[in-house]
């Protein structure tokens, strides 16, 4: 008879204890693991219906809303021609909006064939084609206008009312036929746009009620492992209530304990984690936040840019009756006046469409430095205009960067804007250029009063101003700029007073040969 079996005499019991305690801990890893998984995917989905719908249906949405716009008032104008007194007036407006509706086809048709199809699914891509398809039907429906509206001013110039009636029975139905299969295809784009959003409602929807399924799962894990331990190690029973304060939503960093065992890497580890599961989905927050707004910009500044438009029109025409009357003096003035404003609403309707639309980087590699010191020197003469030094500084042999010219300039420019604006006492802008590790660093330090903590934590966010004018889109447009080029911006106190912004940039990839390639291109266009 052989009596219990025992454990070999040079196998510990803690030994067991601490493979179970392993095991444990790596399901709750894998529990975590997964859950941050799921999250990043879903929020990766949400971004690309976002992307979708912002950057590939909106546009459509807006190019279209004008071209029926357009469609609407000529058509309009065309069921007034018999009651007008002056047809060469009406014929005159008639051809200008001829020209604007086949501008406004045209970005619309692009906007389909290329914003949509580019950035949609298989779905969407077939969609584009078919939205396409109906734009051009609705095309084909004035494609004989022009012709019917010269016989039908021909018919008024002779004064032939037979011949008037029914060239202007057919044009009124071309005009008319024309806006109806617009009407319809808006109807199209929206109804689309609604079930592109519904969709992502319902993913959403599901992927809220599985990641809390994930989160029962590691809560559980975690009570396991703590009742499994609890007398003989203490810290973990720390870990367990940290994960279930995560389950709950704290995202918060907390200080570990540093010690020399299993459980004080897990604990360290678990909060590097926390930290960037938090980055991560702040970020994501962020985007969706900014593309919020930007839909809703988009939309404010398209409903109020065709009145805009149409003032315009009518400010100018009323010019040129004016100029024909001979009238001068203060009717002009208060016309120029007028222009001017509505110049400014337009220029305002711009900047908010650019949170919106601000295109993907064309990224070619550069020297930084040299287009810092242009964007200085371009700048120098406001900054005298307004009393302040501008200084720069540049470190020796700055490593080439991948960036957009185009938005890396409106980047800085608006940081030396802002500066200026924080410096109405004087004093000196310094701008400096510096390799930092793998990134390339451009800081602008001004002497203004500083910002203080409470304000600096919402500097970047969309329409936050602590101006009297201005949108507040300046900084949030320059930190879109910044991270879409793959690098960070920090503002921070300056030392002796004031603030100093860094853009933090990328390096550019080492290619063979790629920096003397390109020094010696320069010098060739140079020669």
């Amino acid at each position: 008879m052989s009596g219990p079996a025992s454990l070999p005499p040079d196998v510990k019991p803690s030994k067991t204890l601490a493979t179970r305690i392993l095991v444990s801990f790596a399901i709750t890893l894998v529990a975590f693991a997964v859950t941050v998984g799921f999250t990043v995917a879903a929020q990766k989905r949400a971004a690309e219906d976002s992307e979708e719908l912002t950057n590939g249906f909106v546009p459509v949405a807006l190019k279209l809303g004008k071209l029926r716009a357009v469609q609407s008032t000529l058509a309009s104008i065309v069921d007034g021609i018999p009651d007008e007194k002056s047809p060469q007036s009406t014929r005159d407006i008639l051809k200008t909006l001829d020209g604007e509706r086949r501008l406004m086809f045209e970005e619309t048709r692009s906007a389909m064939q290329n914003e949509l199809r580019s950035l949609g699914s298989d779905e969407t891509r077939q969609l584009a084609l078919v939205l396409t398809g109906e734009l051009d039907a609705a095309a084909a429906e004035w494609a004989d206008d022009r012709e019917a509206r010269d016989r039908v001013f021909a018919a008024l110039d002779e004064g032939d009312r037979d011949a008037i009636n029914r060239d202007l029975l057919a044009l009124g139905a071309m005009e008319h036929a024309a806006n109806k299969r617009l009407r319809a295809l808006a109807d199209h784009v929206e109804t689309s746009m609604k079930n592109l959003s519904d969709a992502a409602r319902v993913r959403e929807q599901r992927a809220v009620f599985e990641l809390a399924l994930l989160a029962a799962l590691t809560l559980a894990v975690g009570v396991g492992v703590s009742i499994h331990t609890r007398r003989l190690l203490g810290p973990l029973e720390r870990v367990t209530q940290r994960a279930t304060a995560v389950a709950r939503g704290d995202l918060t960093p907390q200080p570990t304990e540093r010690t020399d065992d299993e459980i004080g890497e897990l604990a360290t580890a678990f909060e590097r984690m926390v930290a960037a599961v938090a980055k991560a989905q702040n970020r994501a927050v962020a985007n969706e936040r900014l593309a919020a707004i930007g839909k809703m910009a988009a939309h404010v500044t398209h409903e109020i840019r065709n009145p805009l438009s149409s003032i315009g029109l009518n400010i100018e025409l009323l010019e040129e009756n004016l100029a024909e009357a001979g009238v001068s003096g203060e009717p002009l003035t208060l016309l120029q006046a007028i222009t001017r404003e509505v110049q400014r609403l337009e220029h305002l309707s711009e900047e908010y469409l650019r949170v919106a639309r601000l295109p993907q980087p064309r990224m070619e590699s550069e020297d930084l430095a040299s287009k810092v010191r242009e964007i200085v020197d371009f700048a120098k003469p406001e900054m005298d205009r307004a009393g302040l030094g501008l200084e720069l500084e540049v470190e020796n042999d700055i490593p080439l960067v991948l960036f957009d010219e185009g938005q890396i300039r409106q980047a800085i420019l608006n940081v030396l804007r802002n500066a200026r604006e924080a410096m109405a006492d004087g004093g000196t802008i310094n701008v400096y250029v510096r390799a930092e590790g793998m990134s390339v660093v451009v800081g602008v330090d001004d002497q203004g009063g500083g910002i203080p903590e409470e304000v600096r934590s919402r500097i970047f966010d969309p329409f936050f101003s602590t101006k009297g004018e201005g949108t507040g889109l300046g900084l949030a447009i320059t930190r879109q700029i910044v991270e879409a080029h793959g690098g960070s911006i920090a503002v921070e106190p300056r030392e002796g007073g004031g603030t100093s912004f860094r853009l933090l940039l990328p390096i550019a990839p080492p290619r063979n040969s790629g920096a003397v390639s390109l020094r010696s291109s320069r010098l060739a266009r140079a020669d």
